[in-house]
Formats: structure tokens, sequence, C-alpha cells
């Protein structure tokens, strides 16, 4: 046999083969589907949201609500905490993913070895001092006076007492400093007139001075913002430091999944859009989950005016976190853990 007539032969087997497998494929399958689709990864059964009594909430609602996070998780679930207590039990005992947080105290829990990452910095000004007496223009005509203060040792303290020390003014020696648990106790020593100076957050102010408006029923004495520790902080710094009081964490394990943080991330930052473009939609979102408070809808969105929101991611947040976590650390280092926190505290995308 020529070595022609061979390869003639072999190239005909071969033909026959290729021809049989074709036969045996759909003619629209060029490649297995597990060849071209990509690897995704499971979604999670339960994301845990946590949120405070106040605005901070609101966002974390809305996602909630509309069910913004089904990308990465079959069900959301929004808790609430709102003592110092109950923040502590949840960050150790990690009963919660994502929770909404005072700054300094993030990394204070940071500092004391609790897994977690600072998203971002969203709230830059909440805090008022709220009396009737409309002769009070600067923390130095508080001297001597009585002044009320919800959470011992949380931020609206640290803040008050840094801006007295720079006026000059003692708090342990030229006020009466009296704490309460919690800002309802301290609204309610002030509408029942038991009390004339408290420093109250959002939106707790709001619905204190809109109940003391004039009505066939209303209280003698009508309250009113006398000062915002905000531009209080910016005298005692020199404008050198800023205010980001309070932002959100992610907590465990769930810190190393990028592919989850990002979306919430994404997500809660198209909120708080959302929210500072619709106040009265949001108002009726946060009333939802405010409403055993006593914050309605009205007192929600009528407070937003009195906030700076303004969403930073973490990472870009920094330099200003660090100049205000130094400042709180001149009253006392234990406002911030003993520490600043390294960069471990910040999230990267």
């Amino acid at each position: 046999m020529t070595k022609f007539r061979l390869l003639s032969l072999i190239l005909a087997a071969l033909s026959l083969i290729v021809a049989s497998a074709c036969a045996t494929q759909p003619a629209t399958l060029t490649m297995s589907p597990t060849a071209t689709t990509p690897a995704t990864t499971p979604k999670l059964t339960l994301l845990r949201l946590v949120g405070t009594i106040g605005p901070l909430s609101i966002p974390l609602a809305y996602m909630q609500q509309n069910n913004n996070l089904a990308s990465i998780a079959q069900k959301t679930e929004l808790e609430m905490w709102s003592t110092p207590t109950q923040l502590q039990a949840i960050i150790a005992g990690g009963q919660g993913d994502f929770v909404s947080i005072p700054t300094n105290s993030a990394a204070t829990f940071y500092n004391k070895g609790v897994s977690l990452k600072l998203l971002d910095s969203s709230i830059w000004n909440i805090l008022y001092l709220v009396t009737p007496d409309i002769g009070i223009s600067s923390v130095n005509d508080l001297r001597g006076k009585r002044v009320v203060i919800p959470y011992q040792g949380a931020i609206p303290d640290a803040m008050f007492r840094y801006v007295c020390l720079k006026q000059g003014i003692d708090p342990d020696k030229d006020l009466d400093v009296f704490y309460t648990p919690d800002p309802i106790q301290a609204s309610q020593l002030l509408l029942t007139g038991q009390e004339k100076y408290v420093l109250l957050s959002e939106p707790s102010a709001t619905s204190v001075i809109l109940k003391s408006q004039p009505t066939p029923v209303a209280l003698v004495r009508v309250l009113n913002r006398a000062l915002n520790i905000e531009t209080e902080w910016q005298k005692a710094t020199g404008g050198k430091s800023s205010t980001p009081i309070a932002g959100t964490v992610v907590l465990g394990n769930l810190k190393d999944r990028p592919d989850v943080v990002n979306v919430f991330v994404s997500e809660y930052q198209k909120a708080v859009q959302w929210m500072l473009a619709n106040p009265v939609e949001a108002g009726n979102v946060g009333a939802k989950v405010l409403a055993e408070q006593g914050f309605t809808s009205a007192v929600l969105t009528e407070s937003m005016k009195n906030i700076d929101w303004r969403f930073v991611p973490a990472a870009n947040a920094r330099p200003d976190l660090e100049a205000f976590f130094n400042t709180l650390a001149q009253v006392s280092p234990n406002f911030i853990g003993g520490n600043l926190p390294d960069d471990g505290f910040y999230y990267r995308q």
C-alpha cells in the first residue's frame, strides 16, 4: 500500500469520527455552559442591620423596607440600639453585621480588639443646647448653671466638655452637670420644666422644640436651640477640626467579604442621597422604626434641616477623623479607647 493510500484512509477515518461526534450534540452548543459561566458567591441567608434611635436609622430602614440588599442577602433585618450598654452588647456579641455607631465608639471598640472596620462618616453635626432661656449665646453663659447631658462618657459629653474647657470653664467645678441614661429622660425633664439647660442630639432637639410651640394646651416655656455645639467646636479649635460624629461599621468576618461590603456601601450612599432629596418620604420611612420613641414623620422631616449629612468613605474621612479623635483625647484618652486606631480601622474599597 502506497503512502498516499494510507494517508487517505486515515483522513477518512478521522472525518467519520468528527461527523459522528457532531451528530450527537445540539447544533447551537459550541462549548460547555460551565466553561463560560463565572462562579458566583452564594447569598447570605440573613443580613443584620443595626440602627440607633436617631437619624442614622433612616437610610438603613429605607434599604430594609425596599429590599435594596437582595443581591447579597436572602433576607435583611433591622434592629435598634438605644443605650451605650445595648450597643456594647451588640458589638461584643457579634449580634449585627452593619451597625450605625458614633465614630469615637467605633475607635474604642477597635482599640479593644473587636473585629470591625469603619465604612464611612455620615453625620457631621447633630448636637444642640436646648433651653427656654433666651439669654444664652455662648458656653460661658452657662457658668454656674445645671446642665443635663444624656449618656455619660459618650460623644455629647466629650464634645461639650471640650468646648467648655477651651473657654476656661471646668465642667466639674463651674457647672452642675447632671447625667441621664438616655435622651428620652433628658427631654422629659426639659418639657416638664424640671430642668432648663439640656444637651440634645437630633431628632430629640427638634421634638422637644416642636412640642413647646404655642397651642391651646402649650407649655408655658417655648424652647429654642441656644447653642450649636459644632459651631462652638469650631470656635474652640480655631476651625482646625471638624466633627465627623457618626457612621457605619462592618463587624466580624464579613469585613473580609468585599463582594458584600461594597454592595452595602453603595446602597447606603444611595439611601442617604434619596433621604436628603425626599425629606417628607424619608420622615415616613423613619417613623416606621422610631414610632415607639415618639418620633413622628413630621419631627423627623423637620429634624433633617438641623443635621449636617455628608457621606464620606472612611478612608477619605481619615484626616478629619484623626483630628477629631486627637481633640477628644485632650479631654480624656478614654473617649477613643486610648490611642488613634491604625490603618486596619479604615475600610478601603
